[in-house]
């Protein structure tokens, strides 16, 4: 389920964010996940709004890094 509009699609369809080693990382295979739609900059910002990403992962997003991953989602 996309962490930004809340829609189950097919994982074929979303990206995967995944906590460990205390940071967040795309694609990546191990850890807490989070998912967001691949085609959708409305999924993206809302992802990065108010928090959802953090609360998803269940850790702290330093500013630095949220700011790191909008520019990768193009936010």
């Amino acid at each position: 389920m996309c962490v930004g509009c809340r829609r189950r699609r097919p994982t074929s369809e979303l990206i995967r964010l995944a906590a460990y080693d205390g940071d967040v990382h795309l694609r990546a295979g191990h850890g807490r996940g989070a998912w967001l739609c691949s085609d959708s900059r409305r999924c993206a910002e809302e992802t990065f709004r108010g928090g959802r990403l953090s609360k998803a992962l269940r850790i702290p997003i330093p500013p630095a890094r949220l700011a790191r991953l909008k520019d990768s989602f193009g936010v």
